[in-house]
């Protein structure tokens, strides 16, 4: 997309060829449009639901859903909204991080987003109809909060020139859509007791993190309980009041933000500190394995006398899967006797993702691994289009095999059979369904075990190979987002219930002897650790064993939560545990010692089960319409603008942006005069009209301009001159991976320049064309890039195809390496070489805090160009506060560069070789615009002297 949107502005700058120049500029990592959506409209009461036809029967669940939340959310806002939304549904995550609607990379964990400036709602589906139904809701929220807020400030007639805070935001979303659960309580409890909560006041501390959501949802919460929940609708009505959002909440509830901080944050302690008389905080009570960093899903691989976990993790920004040992390597110290802490040895990265299209990226909480007896690790990657399953041999330490399945969209956890010849796991179909399948490694035999909307995960494969253990929402409690443990027999296919309750059951996990079953259970509030004798039952009402029921006995006590856990073949249990608001791995020993001396034991029965719940349907429920889409445009900017200047005299003109609904086609249309007098004002017109596709995997532009006036232009021989051109251009981009693409563009261009040193015009009909390769699978810190590579190699050619009097090649090379020190620091290295020859070549410029450091901006000059930059990025600051009297600032991720920059640029002969040595402090201000500051000193005549004083920069940008 950005190829497009340079394209376009540089034809809006008037360059009649394309300018190999400015195409140094441009990396990033591609948005890659795998799928070819067929779209449909289903119109309801109130919704426009976007789909394709592999997921209607989800869109009219989800239609259902939308009209359901509207009702509820028309009582509680006691307000309508005046417009039909439109809704764009998904059926997997993968799916939904194509989209359009946004231009940007959509993260893993964002389970929706409402899109202000077109009102558009875009959700995808995770297989879970309960969570699909939350999230509708949440989204909806914020639709009906945004026309609320409108509508109070146009009765009291304010400017609709802000909205609420973020807290406020999406706390009333999750206060609105959801019930208070075990992953909320989890965040609070962890944040109380870790004295890592804030207050409303400080929310700026933990501005869009989760634990803002949280704490959002829970400050209203208690507002409800403590002042009336007509309070929280009230903060609404009364926004039109003040500018402070502290002063709408004294004049609500009758205190400021600081007042009411005292009061929660107080009612926090008393209700989270008595926890500690019978709960343990995980670092008190179970063994430390890996601290740092983020880290999910281990797995124990056992061999000779070497116990290993296997698990995935994210420790630099890039994640893959690590290893560590359980035991410590280190021996212990021969004069103290002292043994080496695991936790403290670090962790070896075994595979990592995130810098090639076969691991394009890892999904941090979905996806159990698993491994084989004999060393065979399974697990799951983004691979291109979809998710694919590797197998990876640990004892030989490289790739055995990689499994992709058209059909098959999502791939969730993976678990071995006890022969190692086959992997049973959970995956989203296009439909958006999550069922199990079986694939047998010899035959790529793919088996479906399940196929219904019911969201099946989690499976684990029993030692005698007879049956799988999973999760399923396949109980009545399913519709309220409740997980239940189920045993699917191979042979049969029938399946039995294993629990069945109104509590979260998940990650079930067989010992190595099969006799019980290791799962996770949010029963009493906080999810932890729970087993279950296999070969013992306690009779029903009836006395067969489908009838009867079992025992589960707890084995931790946390105050925060544990998550799939993972046997030992000597009985220790290993799992991810949530603590400090991170994800670490632990090992508790002994298990079944544990769990004998365990008081807390729960009977299942399983005598009284009900059907399975049915999914409702907007179908025949209410009068629905169904078609093709076949594109809505709508405005998106419309900007005017007059400008004057003593050189150029004035203009002025208007800009307009508009897309269709998806996202995928967007126009663009420029036209503005630079007449200076009457007899100009015709002739004096710009116009530029663009077309941008987005909707196949090739992207491509095109469009047509005409342009002219009087130019200044330092990369053109003649600096100073008038010009008319007017013509059109074509470009593309096709992504080969997500790291890698291929551009051209081709131009034609008739031109008419008049140069005050000229003796006659230069007339010419340029034809321009362009190839380009770009690389970039950098990671980026606060500044700047701090790990990868990027790559550029670009070929142009100009020529005047109908007078000669242009005729020019461009040859670009842009290399930049970036070479991890620490988690915070780099080595970061630049090489530019680039060339012009021919008649009318441009010329590159260089010079300032962007490439040349110390040197005046763009000050020099020639059609040749080399640069090379070293430099040295650390960490200056973290944080640096100003106290004032009236309030307070507070200067983050301060970060320090050492920099050493030499290069030159020339015509026809080389002159002199320029450079410059210092060092930096760069400021990140909300993570889109990096201020720098630079001293140091110029290396000056051909690098044989060294400035007298110090230059010193001031500038804006992100690090090379």
């Amino acid at each position: 997309m950005k190829l497009f949107i340079r394209s376009l502005f540089l034809l809006l700058l008037g360059l009649c060829a394309v300018d190999a120049s400015a195409q140094f500029f441009y990396f990033g990592r591609n948005k890659v449009q795998y799928t070819d959506f067929e779209w449909h409209v289903l119109k309801t009461e109130h919704f426009d639901i976007y789909y394709y036809p592999e997921m209607k029967d989800l869109a009219e669940r989800g239609a259902f859903f939308a009209e359901e939340s509207y009702k509820l959310l028309e009582m509680d806002f006691n307000h309508s909204l005046n417009q039909r939304v439109p809704l764009i549904f998904y059926s997997s995550h993968l799916h939904f991080q194509q989209t359009n609607t946004t231009g940007g990379f959509i993260p893993e964990g964002v389970g929706g987003f409402f899109e202000f400036l077109k009102g558009r709602v875009v959700i995808p589906s995770d297989g879970s109809t309960a969570q699909f139904k939350h999230v509708i809701r949440h989204e909806l929220v914020h639709v009906f909060m945004q026309s609320k807020i409108s509508r109070v400030m146009t009765d009291h007639r304010k400017a609709q020139d802000r909205q609420p805070p973020l807290w406020f935001t999406e706390g009333l979303a999750e206060y609105w859509s959801t019930e208070w659960d075990a992953q909320a309580d989890m965040v609070m409890r962890d944040a109380t007791l870790n004295d890592i909560v804030v207050g409303l006041n400080d929310m700026d501390r933990i501005y869009g993190s989760f634990l803002m959501y949280k704490e959002g949802q829970n400050a209203l919460e208690y507002i409800g309980k403590a002042y009336g929940k007509e309070k929280v609708l009230l903060l609404m009505e009364n926004f039109w009041k003040e500018n402070s959002f502290s002063n709408i909440l004294r004049i609500t509830i009758g205190k400021s933000y600081k007042e009411f901080d005292e009061e929660w944050l107080y009612a926090l302690k008393k209700q989270y500190y008595p926890l500690y008389a019978k709960e343990d905080s995980p670092s008190r009570a179970a063994k430390a394995i890996v601290m740092d960093g983020f880290n999910s899903k281990p797995v124990v691989f056992e061999r000779d006398s070497v116990r290993e976990v296997y698990f995935i993790g994210n420790k630099t920004g890039y994640s893959g899967i690590f290893k560590k040992s359980v035991e410590p390597r280190i021996p212990p110290d021969a004069m103290t006797g002292f043994s080496a802490n695991v936790a403290q040895e670090p962790a070896e990265n075994v595979i990592e993702g995130e810098r090639t299209d076969e691991f394009e990226a890892f999904h941090l909480l979905r996806g159990k691994i698993d491994i084989s007896k004999d060393g065979l690790l399974a697990f799951v990657t983004k691979s291109g289009e979809n998710d694919a399953l590797h197998l990876y041999d640990v004892v030989r330490a490289k790739m055995v095999e990689t499994f992709r399945f058209r059909s098959l969209v999502g791939i969730g956890s993976a678990s071995w059979s006890p022969d190692g010849k086959q992997v049973v796991f959970s995956s989203i179909d296009k439909s958006g369904n999550n069922d199990l399948y079986i694939l047998n490694i010899e035959t790529k035999e793919l088996r479906k075990l399940t196929n219904d909307y019911y969201d099946d995960r989690d499976p684990a494969w029993s030692p005698d190979g007879k049956k799988i253990a999973f999760a399923s929402d396949r109980t009545p409690f399913g519709t309220n987002n409740k997980n239940n443990l189920f045993l699917y027999d191979v042979e049969t296919g029938a399946i039995d219930y294993l629990t069945y309750g109104d509590d979260n059951y998940l990650s079930p996990a067989w010992s190595k002897d099969g006799s019980r079953i290791a799962f996770t259970c949010d029963k009493g509030g906080v999810q932890n650790v729970w087993l279950m004798d296999m070969s013992k039952k306690f009779a029903g009402r009836r006395l067969d064993s489908l009838s009867g029921g079992r025992s589960m006995t707890k084995v931790t006590q946390f105050t925060t939560a544990a998550f799939d856990p993972t046997w030992t073949s000597n009985g220790d249990l290993v799992f991810t545990a949530f603590e400090k608001f991170s994800f670490q791995i632990r090992m508790v020993k002994n298990i079944l010692a544990v769990a004998d001396t365990s008081t807390t034991v729960a009977l299942i029965d399983l005598y009284n089960k009900e059907k399975t719940w049915e999914a409702k349907s907007i179908a025949g429920t209410s009068e629905t319409k169904s078609y093709k889409y076949q594109g809505e445009y709508s405005l998106d900017i419309a900007q005017s603008a007059i400008s004057t200047d003593p050189v150029f005299g004035t203009s002025g003109g208007a800009a307009i942006a508009l897309s269709d609904l998806l996202g995928n086609d967007q126009y663009y249309f420029l036209l503005y005069n630079s007449a200076q007098t009457q007899d100009e004002l015709l002739s004096s017109f710009n116009v530029a009209i663009s077309r941008i596709s987005l909707k196949r995997r090739t992207s491509y532009a095109y469009g047509i301009y005409r342009f002219t006036g009087r130019r200044y232009d330092l990369t053109d021989k003649d600096v100073f001159f008038f010009e008319r051109v007017f013509g059109g251009y074509f470009a593309l981009s096709y992504p080969l991976t997500k790291f890698q693409r291929i551009e051209a563009s081709v131009s034609l261009s008739n031109s008419n320049k008049d140069a005050d040193l000229r003796l006659e015009d230069r007339k010419a009909l340029l034809l321009s064309n362009s190839l380009a390769f770009i690389h970039d699978n950098s990671l980026w810190g606060p500044s700047g890039p701090l790990d990868g590579s990027r790559f550029s190699f670009t070929l142009a050619y100009t020529s005047d195809i109908q007078y000669s009097n242009a005729n020019y090649y461009s040859v670009i090379f842009d290399y930049r390496n970036y070479m991890r020190l620490s988690q915070r620091s780099a080595f970061a290295s630049r090489f530019w070489l680039w060339y012009n020859g021919g008649k009318e070549a441009r010329r590159f410029v260089m010079g300032g805090s962007w490439d040349l450091r110390g040197w005046p901006r763009w000050s020099i000059r020639g059609e040749k160009l080399w640069l090379t930059s070293q430099e040295l990025r650390f960490p200056f600051l973290d944080a640096l506060a100003l106290q004032f009297p009236f309030g307070g600032i507070v200067f983050s991720s301060l970060r320090g560069a050492l920099f050493f920059d030499a290069g030159s640029a020339w015509d026809d002969k080389y002159t002199a070789t320029f450079g410059s040595i210092g060092g930096g402090v760069r400021m990140n201000f909300g993570g889109v615009l990096v201020l720098r500051y630079d001293i140091g000193k110029r290396i000056e005549k051909n690098f044989n002297s060294i400035q007298d004083g110090l230059f010193h920069q001031f500038f804006f940008g992100w690090d090379f």
